[in-house]
């Protein structure tokens, strides 16, 4: 929804009233040969774009790890190899599509232009497809199985798709957010370098937890990170607009952070699967940048800060599967 591998979200975002709106695309010809980008579906080309400019960015030629979250996969070629196969009868298809429709094309397409021979994984788990990605990286550096992980967050939308997710309620409903796409590359490293955006001081994924779990979890994951409740600046959740949605954030964010600044994110980069990857982007970016703009606050909340120390990220789907993620400045 935002212009890519850009910044200017922080300072002129882009609204939208579309209930769908499609990724904006780089220009893929600066960073891919033509003859190879015209065989890839745009989910692909999405994500070796900004998996490269991240890795040239940091000076990485060769990550030790690549963990790649995606809810939905190459979804457009997966419905085109379908398509195929009902309007041609199983027969003579082309194998593009179908090669270029699984969940780890995007994690092995990743190892194969970085040369990286290593830890590969994609992970395929509904809305916390990101945060285990992201958990499963930050253990094989904890544990030294790698010094530097690629980590990124990847889904695309088709019409059909959306029209099923439109019918359950989950996207389309008056007042909401629009549904939309995501591509976004991160790089953790153990190298405590000036440069970094922030540090990753825990992540926590649960099933179906009661209000006490949640507050265990957090006071756990405050604890094992040695930070008091009061280093976390604010608390930025998934709000979009869906009462349903909005109100499992709210009854959260009421029980255990009552007296913390509320941020929200999905009004800038729309709703899916794995959009919480650029809410953790956008918040590593606001840790970096030590401020948070001004409509990026809930409006229920009155609350604004002033330097940050660091920041705690939610996200969940209907109240079942929970994910927390503490960013602190580095």
């Amino acid at each position: 929804m935002q212009q890519p591998l850009s910044e200017e979200w922080m300072t002129a975002p882009a609204a939208y009233d579309e209930p769908l709106v499609k990724a904006v695309n780089p220009v893929f010809r600066d960073y891919l040969p033509a003859n190879e980008a015209r065989r890839m579906g745009n989910i692909m080309k999405r994500a070796l774009v900004t998996a490269l400019k991240v890795l040239a960015d940091t000076g990485t030629e060769h990550p030790d790890a690549i963990v790649t979250g995606t809810s939905l996969g190459c979804l457009d070629y997966t419905e085109r190899f379908l398509d195929a196969m009902v309007e041609n009868g199983e027969q003579t298809l082309s194998p593009t599509f179908f090669m270029q429709s699984t969940h780890n094309t995007v994690g092995s397409a990743l190892g194969i232009y970085t040369k990286t021979h290593g830890y590969n994984v994609t992970y395929s788990h509904g809305c916390v497809s990101f945060e285990l990605s992201l958990l499963d990286a930050w253990m094989q550096l904890q544990t030294g199985n790698a010094q530097t992980a690629l980590v990124g967050g990847h889904d695309e939308m088709v019409e059909s798709y959306f029209d099923l997710l439109r019918k359950t309620g989950y996207v389309g409903l008056p007042g909401m957010v629009p549904c939309s796409e995501v591509a976004m590359s991160m790089l953790l490293t153990t190298d405590s370098g000036k440069d970094h955006l922030c540090e990753l001081a825990g992540i926590r994924v649960c099933n179906s937890p009661t209000m006490a779990d949640l507050q265990a979890l957090t006071d756990e994951m405050l604890a094992e990170a040695g930070m008091e409740r009061a280093a976390v600046s604010a608390v930025m959740t998934g709000i979009n607009g869906n009462p349903d949605n909005d109100q499992c954030y709210r009854e959260v964010a009421d029980a255990l952070f009552p007296d913390m600044p509320l941020i929200r994110y999905k009004h800038l980069f729309g709703e899916n699967h794995t959009v919480s990857a650029l809410g953790t982007y956008a918040a590593a970016q606001l840790l970096k940048q030590n401020s948070i703009p001004a409509f990026m606050y809930d409006e229920r909340r009155p609350q604004r800060c002033g330097s940050l120390s660091g920041l705690l990220l939610i996200n969940q789907m209907k109240g079942r599967e929970y994910a927390f993620t503490l960013l602190r400045r580095p």
